[in-house]
């Protein structure tokens, strides 16, 4: 029964390993979203900008270029986050599925044993009842 304790001791920090890597990488798409958002604002309040100011507009396009280069790389960093993220949730699900198997295992042994123990214990008291019945009805 040790043993079992053992490995669902080490499937728990398993899984929780795994869980705590799934929130990092959530976190860090949230993060590349963060950014597009503010990419985008940004891109917003240049156009203002260059709309006010002719002067600014030649520079506006070399802007909007390197605005777009960027936007394309959080789309990619996003991508393989989501990637990442897909697989992590596979491995927790396997990872789950693993400690469930031991957990279930030992409830099943402590059931047996405890069954075991119940049985002997009725065994126990039955025969003194057997030998109390015996004792009261043999002649004095």
């Amino acid at each position: 029964m040790k043993s079992l304790q053992n490995l669902i001791r080490v499937h728990k920090w398993k899984l929780d390993e795994k869980r705590r890597e799934l929130a990092d990488f959530e976190e860090m798409r949230e993060g590349f979203l963060a950014r597009l958002h503010k990419l985008d604002e940004e891109l917003q309040q240049e156009i203002e900008i260059a709309d006010k100011d002719p002067e600014l507009g030649f520079a506006f396009a070399s802007y909007a270029a390197a605005a777009k280069i960027q936007r394309e790389n959080i789309y990619i960093s996003i991508k393989d986050v989501e990637d990442k993220i897909a697989a992590l949730n596979e491995e927790v699900a396997e990872c789950f599925q693993e400690l469930k198997k031991y957990e279930i295992a030992l409830e099943a042994r402590m059931t047996r044993e405890k069954y075991s123990r119940d049985r002997a214990e009725q065994t126990a008291i039955d025969d003194m009842a057997i030998e109390l019945h015996r004792r009261k009805s043999a002649p004095l």
